[in-house]
C-alpha cells in the first residue's frame, strides 16, 4: 500500500527519474516543494535527490516611510550587482504527523525506485 497521500504528490516516474511536489502546511501554492530522485547510469551507485523551492527576497520590513523603502530596495539592488549574488532562506512547514509521514514515504519510495534502477542498469 502506497503512504504517499496527505499533502504529497508523486508526479512521474520515468526511466530513473521520479518526481513529487509537497505542498507546505500554510496551504500556499507559492511554498510547493518539488523533490526529484535521479539516478546516473553514467555514474553508477549515486543517486541525486535535488529539492527546489522557489525563494521570496524582500529587501524591506515594516511600515518605514517610501523614501526608507526605497533606500533599503536601492541598496539590496546594489548588493545583487556588486556581489553577483544575495542569500536567502525561507522557511517550509510540515503541519503534523500525518504530513511528515508523508514526506517521509515519498523520500523511502524513491530511495527504493533508486535501487531497482541500480540493480537493472547492473544487469545490463
Amino acid at each position: 500500500m502506497n503512504d504517499i497521500s496527505y499533502k504529497v504528490m508523486k508526479c512521474d516516474d520515468i526511466c530513473g527519474n521520479i518526481w513529487y511536489k509537497v505542498a507546505c502546511g500554510c496551504g500556499s501554492n507559492d511554498h510547493v516543494l518539488k523533490i526529484e530522485f535521479e539516478y546516473d547510469k553514467d555514474a553508477p551507485g549515486y543517486v541525486w535527490i535535488n529539492f527546489e523551492k522557489k525563494l521570496a527576497w524582500s529587501s524591506y520590513w515594516g511600515l518605514n516611510k517610501w523614501y526608507k523603502r526605497f533606500w533599503k530596495r536601492l541598496t539590496g539592488a546594489f548588493k545583487i550587482f556588486f556581489n553577483g549574488h544575495i542569500e536567502v532562506s525561507e522557511s517550509f512547514l510540515l503541519d503534523g504527523e500525518e504530513h511528515i509521514e508523508s514526506f517521509i514515504s515519498a523520500l523511502r519510495e524513491g530511495q527504493d525506485k533508486m535501487r531497482k534502477y541500480r540493480e537493472i542498469i547492473i544487469k545490463e
